[in-house]
């Protein structure tokens, strides 16, 4: 293997670490003072940063199995963490000042439930020989990283919507009635992730690798 690839597969398990990194600071920043705008903007920025390791380190150094990458395995876990967790900072943070509620708490409980249950059946087999080929997987990974991130950004984002809705005219009207948009596409986001997690954990779950050395 040249001296490039091994730089590539370095330079790829050093952004997953990124992401595994990142994931506390994101919840604690969601749980200390989120939907604060200013905070939640860092919590925006420090996610979308996470989330783009996990494209740039496939692009840098090969699919998570690949040779060129010493800590390859680490890259699934990672986006695990990321969702779940910043999930999870969301749910307490609703919870705790009451507004946590069905709509919200059902996609995340699916998503959260189907990462466990996937994780404890086989978790052992997914670290050795990586996820089996599922694009419904890598849709609800997809989905799952758009409506978080619209959650997280929802405080700020709807404030920038609602001061272009307000113009001159109407401030005090739209101020008072905020949009609930950006929250509804993040849930909704969240809801097809939930329903690609059901599908595709019962994939993974009923999967069943062939033996080495059969035809």
């Amino acid at each position: 293997m040249s001296d490039s690839e091994n730089a590539g597969g370095a330079f790829a398990d050093a952004l997953t670490l990124i992401r595994l990194l990142a994931t506390p600071v994101i919840m604690v920043l969601i749980v200390w003072k989120w939907p604060d705008p200013q905070v939640a903007i860092l919590a925006t920025f420090l996610f979308i940063i996470a989330a783009l390791t996990d494209i740039f380190d496939d692009w840098f150094g090969g699919a998570s199995r690949s040779a060129r990458r010493r800590y390859g395995w680490l890259d699934d876990i990672a986006d695990t963490l990321l969702i779940t967790g910043v999930l999870i900072a969301l749910s307490y943070v609703l919870y705790r000042n009451g507004y946590f509620y069905w709509a919200f708490a059902v996609p995340v409980g699916v998503i959260v439930f189907r990462e466990v249950l996937v994780g404890l059946a086989k978790g052992y087999e997914l670290s050795r020989y990586g996820w089996p080929d599922n694009i419904l997987s890598n849709a609800k990974g997809g989905f799952a990283m758009l409506g978080t991130s619209l959650l997280v950004a929802s405080p700020w984002l709807t404030q920038w919507i609602d001061s272009l809705r307000a113009g001159t005219d109407r401030v005090m009207e739209v101020y008072n009635t905020g949009s609930p948009l950006i929250w509804m596409a993040g849930e909704l986001s969240l809801w097809v992730a939930a329903i690609f997690s059901i599908i595709s954990g019962f994939k993974i779950l009923s999967y069943r690798r062939p033996k080495e050395g059969a035809a």
